[in-house]
């Protein structure tokens, strides 16, 4: 399995790149790369962060996008420049630090035969990540226009999906405000 680590954004709320700070022993971007262990990780990060970034996932092949602004979508079509299209993938956020082994590897188990798509949900339905994808589902994730997220490809009506309830934090915490990084810090 080849994951597409995106941690292009830009400080944007923040003020600051959420990725590579500190938040206590670790960065959100190190908490990841322990989760995915020795997996196969493509990691997209701006130019200026390269080095930074690459000491932080050592395992990863890094890659650069310089235009955040254009969306996911962009980010997403660098780093799978480097998956095979024959090869499954999965889909992680730079901002989730609080990311298990655990989360990835049982939404691992449903990549199985004849799913296309996999990832956790809330028990309320709220989807998570990782978001897996079979090297069928290759095709709608590429036909996906600039700056749409993710969720187009995960619920494009002809691929066939599997989800399993994460009760816990690290399939949807995400970093995306002040209060989210106080919180977590804390």
């Amino acid at each position: 399995m080849n994951y597409v680590v995106l941690a292009a954004g830009e400080s944007g709320r923040m003020g600051f790149d959420k990725t590579t700070t500190r938040l206590g022993e670790t960065t959100p971007l190190e908490r990841i790369a322990h989760a995915l262990g020795k997996r196969r990780t493509i990691l997209v990060v701006p130019t200026r962060l390269r080095a930074f970034a690459s000491e932080m996932m050592p395992h990863a092949e890094v890659v650069t996008n310089d235009e955040p602004r254009r969306g996911m979508t962009h980010s997403l079509r660098i780093g799978l420049s480097a998956v095979p299209t024959s090869e499954p993938f999965g889909v992680l956020l730079g901002d989730m630090p609080a990311m298990t082994e655990a989360t990835i590897a049982q939404t691992e188990a449903l990549l199985g035969d004849g799913i296309d798509v996999a990832f956790p949900v809330r028990a309320d339905g709220v989807p998570g990540h990782p978001v897996l994808f079979s090297a069928r589902s290759r095709a709608v994730v590429d036909s996906l226009r600039e700056g749409d997220t993710l969720r187009h490809a995960r619920d494009d009506a002809s691929l066939v999906r599997a989800t399993w309830i994460c009760t816990g934090a690290s399939a949807f915490l995400d970093l995306d405000v002040p209060a989210e990084w106080e919180a977590f810090r804390a």
